[in-house]
Order: structure tokens, then sequence, then C-alpha cells
């Protein structure tokens, strides 16, 4: 590998594979170092801490989301036992508990458990939080009405395990939504082939889907088609209801007009979406 190359991605994964051993340890140490905060992932000072801060991350997090900003409705689970899988900041777990949900929020590290109790802590809150590995959870079966995942489970190690849990805890007609990253979409394609041919890695072995250790943040990532995504939730029982293809707030190519940019991402966006249920 050429040291001009890497990237903090790659350079932090590399750490984390000479320093760790396991595969769930090795996942949760590389993001205990780059916790999800939508800093600059270079940055030094890259967590929030003041009420001035959650606020500025929620506007930030949704300006960058226009499926988020616009098609999103969090009232709809008032009254209902939410788990937010993998909750980062916290800041979809403050969106349930603002609207009435009984909100139970899980993160495979430190990093994340800190965040959302401060969050929903400085905003006095009700969410019970706890670090916990999606692959295994210390939760009751048949218990959550709804499962909220938003750019997570694309990062577990074992996904079908993951979602064999999620199966689980949710109760029977209990619905879902996750989003994960989508293969057949522009970014996937022109990012892979940018490194491979113009960054040379082709030659030294890489293929487009080893190459995103370059560019695609954690130490497992995954991009899904949706056929793949239908065939593990199939598989541990889930029904898949809908699936939403999106991409964030930027333009997906430079300088296209606005016409062509809504219509590339509503088909071939970096984020798929899919709402699943547990059948009766």
């Amino acid at each position: 590998m050429n040291t001009h190359d890497d990237t903090v991605f790659s350079k932090t994964k590399a750490a984390v594979a000479r320093s760790t051993q396991g595969t769930q340890a090795r996942n949760r140490q590389w993001w205990e170092q780059l916790p999800m905060t939508y800093a600059d992932w270079d940055g030094e000072d890259r967590l929030p801490g003041s009420d001035v801060d959650w606020l500025k991350l929620e506007r930030e997090i949704f300006g960058l989301s226009p499926y988020l900003r616009s098609r999103y409705d969090f009232s709809r689970y008032s009254g209902q036992r939410v788990l937010d899988l993998g909750c980062g900041s916290g800041v979809f777990s403050c969106c349930f508990a603002e609207h009435g949900a009984r909100v139970t929020s899980i993160d495979l590290t430190e990093a994340g458990v800190n965040m959302t109790s401060r969050n929903s802590r400085d905003r006095d809150l009700e969410v019970s939080v706890a670090r916990m590995d999606a692959e295994k959870m210390a939760l009751s079966s048949n218990s959550f009405d709804y499962v909220y995942s938003w750019g997570v489970l694309h990062h577990t190690s074992k996904m079908n395990v993951a979602l064999g849990e999620v199966f689980r805890i949710l109760k029977p007609g209990g619905t879902g939504l996750m989003m994960v990253y989508h293969k057949n979409s522009v970014v996937y394609y022109l990012h892979g082939l940018f490194w491979l041919l113009f960054r040379g890695k082709m030659f030294a072995g890489y293929t487009i889907e080893s190459v995103q250790d370059f560019y695609t943040d954690g130490y497992y990532h995954r991009y899904l088609s949706e056929r793949d995504l239908a065939a593990r939730l199939e598989a541990v029982g889930l029904k898949p209801r809908k699936f939403h293809v999106t991409q964030y707030q930027k333009k997906i190519l430079p300088l296209i007009p606005d016409w062509l940019d809504s219509w590339l991402k509503d088909r071939f966006g970096m984020c798929l979406v899919c709402e699943f249920e547990k059948p009766q």
C-alpha cells in the first residue's frame, strides 16, 4: 500500500487490526476512535458537548437528508416502544422521545452511549441507553413495537445475525426502518472506479469491494442492492414492505441541473431505506 494514499479510514482500520483481536472488538474499536458525529473525519475535536452543539448537530443531520426532513414522521410512533439501534449521537433517540415514544437506545461503543446519555439528559428527555452488541442484544424477545436503524446494520460483522436479533426482539406485527448503503448507486461505482483506476489500486489487487476501505467509514462496510437486502431480511423471517432510494443534500454529481440531480438521487442515490415488518 502506498502510504501517501492512506486515508483516515484506511489508517484507522489498519491500526485497529494490529492492536485488537476479535471481529466485533475491532468493529467497536474503530467506532470508538471515529464516532459518527457528522464532523470532519480528520478533525481533532469531533464530539459535541453542549446544548448548542446538540441542536446544531440535529439541524445538520436533517439539513443533509431530504428523506428525513420531508418524508419521515417521528410522531407516528408516539406511545410505542421504540429501539434506536446504533444510536450514535442520540439525535434520533431524542426525536422519538420528543414525540412521545418510549425509547431504548443501544450502541456498540461507549462513545455512542455517552453522547446519547448526555444529549437526552441535556434536553430533559427520557431515553434508556445501554452499550450493547446488535448481534447479541440483551433485550427481551417480542418486546418492541418499532426498530429504527439509520446507517448502522451494514457496519456489523455478521449482518444476518444482527437482523435475526431484530426479528427476535420485535413484537409480532412490529415494524421497523433501516438505512444501508446502496450498491446500485452513482457513489459506489464512481468512487470505486476512481480509486481502482486513477489511484491505481486495481494493480495492487484491490477490487471494487475491497477498495472501499479507503473511502467508506467503518471497520466493516457493505453496499447492498434492494434484492440483497430483501433476501437477508426474508432469511431471518422479516418482511420488506417498501424501499426508498435517497442521497444526501449535496448534488450527486457536480454542475448538473436540479431536475437531473433529483432523478438520479431517487434511483441511484447512496442511501437505501427499507421499511419492514415482523409478520403476525
